[in-house]
């Protein structure tokens, strides 16, 4: 009977080391993504509960400071992908490859942040939802 679960392990392990590659991969913007991400959340899901014109405005500015944290974050990767490819000669004889490899990496702090903006800005929609009208 373990035989039939232990697949479900390797498969939560291999799910989680995935997401740590995924995250190193992205580099230091993932840290600032993150940081910005958890109070956008919060604040969100606290304005779906209790809509008020303050907390809109604070996910309207997290919301910004996310896309440009996730824009500068690809930026950066994408130059840091070309900067070695030229430095590093091992790197030019698969070009293609390792250019596409860095760009899969370099993609990551829009990766993580699109989908956690989209998520709040739902959690948005819902209070406005609650709001009195004017």
């Amino acid at each position: 009977m373990t035989g039939k679960f232990s697949g479900h392990a390797r498969a939560a392990a291999a799910l989680t080391l995935a997401m740590i590659e995924f995250f190193i991969g992205g580099g230091w913007a993932m840290f600032l993504v993150l940081a910005i991400a958890i109070p956008m959340l919060v604040t969100a899901a606290k304005f779906a509960r209790d809509a008020t014109p303050h907390r809109l405005s604070l996910v309207r500015a997290l919301t910004t400071a996310i896309v440009f944290a996730a824009l500068a974050g690809v930026a950066v990767d994408l130059a840091s992908v070309a900067r070695h490819v030229v430095a590093i000669p091992e790197l030019r004889k698969d070009l293609v490859d390792n250019l596409l490899q860095g760009f899969n990496e370099s993609m990551a702090p829009a990766i993580l942040a699109f989908p956690l903006v989209a998520i709040t800005w739902i959690l948005v929609a819902f209070g406005v939802r609650r709001m009195p009208n004017p």
